[in-house]
């Protein structure tokens, strides 16, 4: 088969991403005089552009046996992983400092993922 991003995926590799929409900008094209087009990865299922890359990271990871994931991220690089995690069957713990809002915390562990908060920033 073929993955979102054009590329071949074998039939064990879990699709982890999807193809978003480009939008054109109106407002935006008008304003630089050339068109300006929005690539939609908000619609991801971990909710950025940081999936595509983490989840070839994560499978090519539990390809080569990994038994779980490890991230240090209070944010959309931590939010991937986490949905990785679940989607590969990994367990998954995220790093987070105390700085990353509670929605957020839940989040992560809405996703299955242990979360440790350590540090006041990083």
């Amino acid at each position: 088969g073929e993955s979102a991003s054009g590329e071949r995926q074998s039939q064990s590799e879990t699709r982890l991403h999807f193809r978003t929409p480009l939008l054109l900008s109106n407002p935006m094209s008008e304003q630089l005089g050339k068109p300006v087009y929005l690539k939609m990865d908000a619609m991801q299922p971990s909710g950025s552009f940081k999936l595509r890359g983490i989840g070839l990271f994560c499978q090519r990871a539990k390809a080569r046996g990994a038994q779980k994931l490890v991230s240090s991220s209070g944010g959309n690089a931590g939010l991937a992983v986490a949905h990785c995690g679940r989607a590969l069957e990994l367990d998954t713990v995220v790093v987070v400092p105390e700085t990353t809002p509670e929605f957020i915390r839940k989040r992560l562990k809405g996703y299955g993922a242990e979360v440790i908060v350590e540090g006041k920033q990083w």
